[in-house]
């Protein structure tokens, strides 16, 4: 490296270049950074004759890293980590502060907290944005969350990078029309249903990543839907059924009957997770304690 180039590195350049590594992409860095493509090209030309290093090659239609530049990554997050902490004695104050954020959720989820935080918050004077984003299957592969603050997940990403903690929990029930039918009763009766499923993708179906499930005492679906938002639209005036968490019955499936499972099931666990480099940032510590304190009104605790 250049001796004489390292005072041109500011925040924002540590940023962008951290940014291309998690991403792997310029364009996809440019929008989550909300500057130009020729905006990040330039940072990183700059990047790049400091370090006397490509930093970033092309590999087919994206980028990989270079080993200096995978090198240098923990040294720039900590650089940013203490950038950010010497805003951290600063009164925060929400009511005065831009916030915006993103998040990964699925409709569920979104459902369940984020209209009656949001009421509270414009009733306090508050006026966050949010963006939220579909989280499908998480995975411990982060590049797929890079750009989110959180993520709400049964199955938080094993990586040291990510801090997780219990949100709530809830069991799994059986959603049924009472209307057209009763529940079943029996194991026989239960796995000769119609069954609708929430599949994500090709590959990512909620009753995969469910632990308190067994899936071979579930029947194959006659029905799939992308979100969980449709299952009432299919299930109400027919006899088919679905297994999903009976905190849905306030929200997304409120017009539907549920009962007991047929079969021994444990608690699903739900988790907030986020990247252990926003964990002391004011701003996402006082949304943490927002959400935690709405789940607890909504569920009584």
């Amino acid at each position: 490296m250049n001796k004489n180039n390292y005072s041109d590195f500011d925040g924002n350049t540590l940023l962008t270049f951290i940014t291309v590594l998690e991403e792997a992409s310029v364009s996809k860095a440019a929008v989550r950074l909300g500057v130009s493509q020729s905006a990040v090209s330039h940072t990183l030309d700059r990047l790049r004759k400091a370090f006397n290093d490509p930093l970033f090659v092309r590999d087919g239609r994206g980028i990989i890293a270079t080993a200096k530049a995978q090198s240098l990554r923990k040294p720039v997050e900590a650089i940013l980590l203490s950038l950010r902490s010497l805003t951290h004695e600063r009164e925060f104050d929400p009511s005065t502060e831009t916030l915006e954020f993103t998040i990964a959720a699925n409709d569920f989820q979104l459902a369940l907290i984020f209209p009656t935080l949001l009421k509270e918050l414009y009733a306090e004077g508050i006026n966050p944005k949010f963006h939220f984003i579909p989280s499908g299957v998480p995975s411990a592969n982060l590049k797929r969350t890079s750009h989110c603050q959180m993520t709400l997940t049964p199955v938080p990403p094993d990586d040291k990078n990510i801090v997780s903690e219990k949100l709530f929990h809830s069991t799994m029930v059986c959603f049924y029309d009472a209307e057209v039918r009763e529940p079943p009763k029996t194991w026989k009766q239960f796995i000769n249903r119609r069954y609708v499923e929430t599949k994500f993708s090709e590959t990512e179906a909620t009753l995969m990543v469910l632990p308190a499930l067994d899936l071979s005492v579930t029947p194959h679906p006659t029905v799939t839907v992308p979100n969980f938002s449709l299952l009432q639209a299919f299930i109400k005036g027919t006899d088919m059924i679905t297994i999903h968490l009976s905190l849905m019955s306030k929200t997304l499936m409120q017009d539907l009957d549920y009962a007991a499972l047929p079969f021994k099931t444990k608690p699903v666990n739900m988790y907030l997770a986020w990247n252990r480099r926003d964990h002391d940032d004011p701003a996402h510590r006082w949304l943490r304690q927002r959400i935690r304190k709405t789940v607890d009104d909504i569920l009584g605790e």
